[in-house]
């Protein structure tokens, strides 16, 4: 089963929902909205592996609303934030509009595309993540989040012909 490719299936069981929302208000985040439509369950062969929950959400120390990724494995939760924080700090998250997976291999990548509001425009912001099954963390990819929306890829097939 290592070697079986991951899929996206599904919407996101309540209780992976659940977790979630407690995780958010453990860590202090305010309006937690989580979007049903772009929360997935993972599968690898017919096995659930773990639930991918996207949403919208004010952290801590955030001028703007923010957008998250999480991934709930084994009843423990990854949490990312994304757009509102960080290198995305001057824009808003408006709502998450998609999400896949770009890769089933180490690290495993999870191509997002947000819909965001900077001061003087809305952008469709494509963001790369990268995800460690072992230890359940997520961490954004940098350089390929930078080439993505360099290369105007505001889908997540485009995002896949990038890598």
């Amino acid at each position: 089963m290592i070697g079986s490719r991951l899929t996206l299936t599904r919407r996101a069981d309540a209780a992976a929902l659940s977790a979630v929302l407690a995780e958010a208000g453990r860590r202090g985040w305010r309006d937690v909205d989580i979007a049903p439509v772009q929360s997935f369950r993972m599968m690898q062969a017919a096995h659930h592996l773990a639930t991918l929950v996207t949403g919208e959400a004010t952290v801590p120390g955030a001028v703007n609303a923010g957008c998250f990724l999480a991934v709930v494995k084994d009843g423990e939760v990854g949490l990312i934030s994304t757009v509102g924080v960080g290198d995305y700090e001057a824009e808003t998250c408006i709502e998450p509009l998609a999400v896949g997976l770009l890769s089933s291999r180490a690290p495993v990548r999870f191509g997002t595309v947000f819909r965001a509001a900077s001061p003087n425009a809305m952008v469709l912001e494509p963001i790369v993540i990268n995800w460690d099954r072992s230890n359940n963390t997520l961490l954004i990819d940098d350089a390929m989040s930078t080439k993505a929306s360099q290369a105007g890829a505001q889908t997540i097939a485009a995002m896949k012909k990038l890598l």
